[in-house]
């Protein structure tokens, strides 16, 4: 099954989340960003939780933009109240405090003078949360071949 991030962010941060989507690709997940898939006269709202729902977890890119973005801040909400693992990319000289769902929560720093850093970052810290899920599914998989092998050995007793 595939590994799927959604990318919080503010429209002006546009530029960095091309570099990053396009990382995130290199490394096998796949990005959603709301913006790409229009979707005329459906609910933006509805559009955004759905995905937010189906990902595994959400990148929020926390600029200056970013923080003041009502949608970032009602997409990291509902991630939280979701469940999904938030993996919050702050500016460097923004307090990431400002966000207190955020609080007390490590972050990686963005500069936007060497964007490409944060950017690789992530996107091998993402990588490698898809590597561990699809080590559970592996394991998962086989616990259910083997107990299937013992659920018919022990028909065949009968």
């Amino acid at each position: 099954m595939a590994y799927k991030v959604f990318i919080s962010h503010s429209t002006r941060d546009r530029g960095s989340v091309i570099s990053l989507a396009h990382l995130l690709s290199r490394f096998g997940v796949e990005p959603y960003v709301a913006s790409w898939y229009l979707q005329p006269g459906e609910r933006i709202d509805e559009k955004v939780f759905q995905q937010i729902q189906g990902s595994d977890c959400v990148v929020a890119l926390l600029t200056q933009d970013g923080l003041r973005s009502n949608w970032v801040n009602q997409e990291i909400g509902y991630a939280l109240r979701e469940g999904r693992q938030i993996i919050p990319l702050v500016q460097k000289g923004t307090d990431p405090s400002y966000l207190a769902a955020l609080q007390d929560r490590e972050y990686i720093e963005f500069d936007p003078r060497d964007p490409q850093r944060a950017l690789l970052t992530t996107s091998s810290y993402v990588g490698s949360l898809k590597l561990k899920k699809e080590e559970r599914e592996k394991t998962l998989l086989v616990a259910g071949g083997i107990l299937a092998f013992f659920l018919l050995l022990s028909e065949g007793e009968k």
